[in-house]
């Protein structure tokens, strides 16, 4: 079932991942299903999983002064699930939630990594900042109403294999 929660740049709505919960987005959002999702981990260790990254890259996102979104090419090991479209998610944009949900983020929960995590914006809106604005975007949606998120988006962005940034979106400078 998806939920609202606030990360460090604005509300998103985060979804099991499920096939179910994936069309959902696009349904909801009005999204075009030839935009990939980002996943949400765990930790730093789990970006290992999903994508291919060298434990020197791993300890620049944990610098990075920033939020940040990072885009790698997918772990050949990773069993990519029959209903994501294996061209789109050649690369995989990653979210590491001990870093973006650093304040809610407790050892109790039991979540299930990995999640498919979005903004809480219809396409083509601005972003919810607040917890009301999210609602008004969608009235139906479960919530954890927690704080006011006032940062721009993500910085999203990969690394070459000399450690360059190659930004797809910046808003930090």
């Amino acid at each position: 079932m998806p939920f609202f929660l606030p990360t460090d740049t604005c509300y998103g709505l985060a979804w099991e991942f499920t096939q179910d919960d994936y069309e959902a987005i696009y349904r909801l959002k009005g999204r075009d299903f030839s935009k990939p999702l980002a996943f949400l981990v765990d930790d730093f260790p789990d970006m290992k999983k999903y994508i291919e990254i060298s434990d020197d890259q791993i300890e620049f996102l944990k610098n990075y002064p920033h939020p940040w979104s990072f885009l790698g090419v997918r772990n050949p090991e990773f069993s990519l699930p029959e209903f994501l479209d294996k061209s789109l998610y050649s690369k995989i944009s990653l979210r590491v939630a001990k870093v973006c949900l650093w304040w809610l983020i407790t050892d109790d929960m039991n979540w299930r990594y990995p999640f498919f995590l979005t903004s809480a914006n219809p396409s083509g809106l601005s972003e919810a900042q607040t917890y009301n604005e999210a609602r008004n975007y969608f009235p139906e949606i479960e919530w954890i109403n927690a704080w006011f998120c006032n940062q721009p988006p993500s910085d999203i962005f990969s690394l070459s294999q000399k450690g360059e940034i190659i930004y797809l979106r910046r808003n930090y400078t």
